[in-house]
């Protein structure tokens, strides 16, 4: 098992990867010194592959479990978490668990970040996004049909329990999606990182636990920095912003995040590189990382003016836009002002373009 701790203003988290973790979860939480967990809160996927049994190693009877998908990661979930705890009498000295992938830990997180004003967190994450990404530095929220996590708190889980054994449960398809996150901290922090990425691999390869390590390293390192995304953190929104306006643009039906992000970092690379920010050989490099994801869904026949919507929502704009981040040789560069022809031309371009 490897550990890390990511210490902000907001709290510390505690992060503990390695295999075998769930089975293992009363004595890790004992020995992180939390109140064991009142609540265990999944979805309708999770929960009886992980959810149910490692409550009953709490000794808790429930696993609530939210409905599976983005299209449900909207406020009514949050609300309804917020009653049930009510309803079951958690104070706000209590501890939640949340284990499943990006829409559980925000929701979850979300609904203790605002319970009786904010009640200790467990992530416990089971997909590779939700490891390296939705898990680590205390990002919660949720959608509206306008946008992408336009509600939503800093609030620090105080435990990430990684399991990398619960990648074997998880298909294919979100596999190499959560790469895709892999991809974006590796270039801004890592590079060496981008040969470790291999879909195939599998997933009793020990490799595999250094992947996810090192990418919680990455971002543990920014977050540290800036916990607030007032500054480098933006740097963590690579590829972002085109993604989230692709799943907003669609329902949230057509694209899994990965696959958005996937698709977000090849709009900036090509962006990057006609402003000449990004350099021919790093492009390819980035571009070679995203094809070993295989192929994306297509873009082809999407309304352009639809996806330029969400983009004037998107949440990080102010008064001057929406501030890109571009990739470049040695990182990226933030605050980047992209016009809507741009964006079009782009778009053009990529759905004429196959995906691999």
């Amino acid at each position: 098992m490897q550990e890390l701790t990511i210490r902000t203003a907001g709290g510390i988290s505690q992060i503990l990867v390695g295999r075998q973790l769930f089975a293992d979860m009363p004595r890790l939480i004992n020995d992180s010194a939390l109140p064991r967990p009142r609540a265990v809160i999944s979805n309708t996927t999770v929960g009886p592959l992980w959810g149910r049994d490692v409550g009953k190693t709490l000794d808790l009877e429930r696993c609530t479990e939210l409905p599976d998908g983005e299209e449900h990661k909207v406020w009514t979930q949050v609300e309804g978490l917020c009653a049930q705890w009510l309803e079951m009498g958690l104070h706000r000295s209590d501890t939640i668990l949340a284990i499943g992938g990006g829409v559980v830990t925000d929701c979850a997180g979300f609904a203790a970040s605002i319970y009786m004003r904010g009640v200790k967190w467990i992530a416990a994450p089971t997909t590779l996004l939700a490891m390296v990404d939705a898990s680590v530095g205390g990002k919660t929220g949720v959608n509206l049909a306008e946008g992408k996590n336009l509600l939503g708190t800093f609030w620090q889980p105080s435990l990430v329990v990684a399991d990398i054994d619960t990648l074997e449960t998880l298909p294919e398809r979100e596999l190499r999606a959560g790469l895709a996150e892999v991809i974006k901290s590796a270039w801004i922090g890592d590079r060496d990182l981008l040969d470790l990425i291999d879909p195939s691999r599998p997933i009793s390869d020990p490799l595999w636990e250094e992947l996810v390590m090192r990418t919680i390293q990455v971002k543990a390192r920014i977050v540290e920095e800036d916990e607030r995304e007032v500054g480098v953190r933006k740097a963590l929104n690579l590829g972002h912003t085109l993604g989230h306006a692709l799943e907003a643009a669609t329902g949230y039906k057509r694209f899994l995040h990965g696959e958005a992000i996937a698709w977000g970092m090849r709009a900036v690379a090509a962006i990057a590189a006609e402003r000449g920010l990004l350099a021919n050989p790093w492009r390819r490099q980035l571009e070679a990382a995203i094809d070993r994801l295989g192929p994306l869904p297509p873009i082809v026949g999407m309304a352009a003016d639809r996806i330029l919507h969400h983009l004037s929502r998107d949440k990080k704009s102010d008064d001057l836009g929406v501030g890109w981040v571009l990739p470049s040789d040695g990182g990226v560069v933030l605050d980047q002002r992209v016009s809507l022809d741009e964006v079009q031309n782009v778009l053009e371009t990529l759905g004429s373009t196959p995906a691999v």
